[in-house]
């Protein structure tokens, strides 16, 4: 413990209070002029923020029915259930649900951020008084006893400045990633664009054939809940495993995964898979299976499956061409949706989409040529790893409890 820091326990340095839920059976405990808070308004574990806008508010009629209590402004809230560890400093008073323990600093003694920050240092050891249920959660009783070490409120003050100014260049460097991402979206369709461009390929006499002359079916795929009672056998992939030319496999959810639905819903080497709904930037997005898993997985209803007439078209050379800027442009203008945070493209409208075809010979030289840019323009896009962002955070939280900052 650095010098002329105290120990204290939580319940030392702030009043400590649940949450609840009114009863939803009520209309009119809800739709009110206090914000009510769930686990899902708050930002990801390692993000600690201001509490910024929420889903919910409740009236003052179901404050008074239901375990939920007024939250002043400058408080703490820290989920303290399934996911734990998400924290905010409030701005207003609030209420939130049961899934928080939420901390009112005293203020001669704890400046709030200095708390928010230092929770979020000790999060894996808060989890820890959760035990080993399937249920995570805190007990309250346990939390207010936890001890931390905290300096005087001028040294707290400072350190909170600190902490901010680290965090604030690495916001800057989420921020570059984040653009460096979508840049590498537009480059990737450009370069295959560039590759299969119409002037191309009509000069070399590469016709234009539409999906359904080059695929043997055209399937949605199934979803299944996520397990959450430890019966998991098997996985079902997420969105994300389109984002990159290549099938990503390991984004998946654990799912009780019968065997009849694995036979119809398996994955193989080769297949192609194009997002069937997302928002208008995204939906479309393909990319192709190298291998078949080695485990026992399936792909969602959110993703179609592409089987290829393998006498016509390499698979990678159609993922890439569905990538290119003019089927991007077809995919888009078949996707229906009233809504461009989500819209979505059937397997029959996506059958219509027309790319090139040339020989087999010259798709395999051009899959060559777009493997080489995708590798480049993928580097140049991950060299900062979010990992390594979540850790460079965790290690300014180290150095400013340890007294370093």
């Amino acid at each position: 413990m650095p010098k002329n820091w105290t120990r204290v326990k939580l319940a030392d340095i702030a009043g400590i209070q649940g949450g609840g839920t009114p009863s939803r059976a009520e209309p009119s405990y809800f739709g009110g002029e206090l914000p009510w808070v769930t686990p899902s308004d708050l930002a990801p574990v390692g993000k600690i923020a201001q509490l910024g806008a929420v889903a919910e508010t409740i009236t003052k009629l179901g404050l008074q029915n239901s375990s939920a209590k007024e939250i002043p402004a400058s408080s703490v809230l820290f989920s303290s259930r399934a996911t734990i560890g998400k924290i905010a400093v409030t701005d207003r008073v609030c209420a939130t649900n049961q899934g928080f323990i939420n901390l009112i600093p005293k203020e001669d003694v704890v400046c709030p951020w200095f708390l928010a920050f230092l929770l979020g240092y000790r999060t894996s050891d808060l989890r820890q008084l959760a035990g080993k249920t399937t249920f995570l959660e805190i007990p309250r009783g346990k939390f207010k006893d936890f001890e931390v070490d905290i300096p005087p409120l001028l040294e707290q003050r400072r350190i909170v400045v600190r902490i901010r100014e680290c965090l604030e260049r690495i916001a800057e460097i989420e921020d570059l990633r984040e653009t460096s991402l979508k840049d590498q979206q537009h480059l990737s369709a450009a370069l295959i664009e560039a590759e299969l461009r119409s002037g191309l390929a009509a000069k070399n006499g590469w016709p234009e054939r539409a999906v359904a002359q080059i695929v043997t079916s055209v399937r949605n795929g199934r979803s299944i809940s996520q397990d959450t009672e430890g019966r998991a056998d098997g996985a079902v992939l997420t969105l994300t495993a389109v984002r990159s030319i290549s099938l990503a496999v390991e984004f998946r959810k654990a799912i009780a995964l019968p065997q009849k639905i694995e036979e119809q819903f398996g994955i193989d080497e080769g297949d192609v898979f194009v997002s069937r709904a997302n928002t208008i930037e995204l939906v479309g997005l393909s990319a192709v299976a190298t291998e078949r898993p080695k485990d026992r997985l399936i792909y969602p209803d959110l993703l179609i499956k592409l089987k290829v007439d393998r006498t016509k078209v390499r698979p990678r050379y159609l993922a890439y061409a569905l990538r290119s800027a003019s089927a991007r442009k077809q995919i888009r203008a078949r996707a229906l949706g009233s809504s461009q945070t989500m819209v979505k493209i059937s397997g029959e409208r996506l059958r219509e989409v027309l790319v090139p075809v040339p020989s087999l010979a010259e798709q395999d030289r051009i899959v060559g040529r777009l493997d080489t840019a995708h590798d480049f323009a993928h580097y140049l896009a991950t060299e900062s790893d979010p990992r390594e962002i979540g850790a460079l955070r965790g290690a300014i939280l180290r150095k400013a409890f340890a007294g370093e900052l």
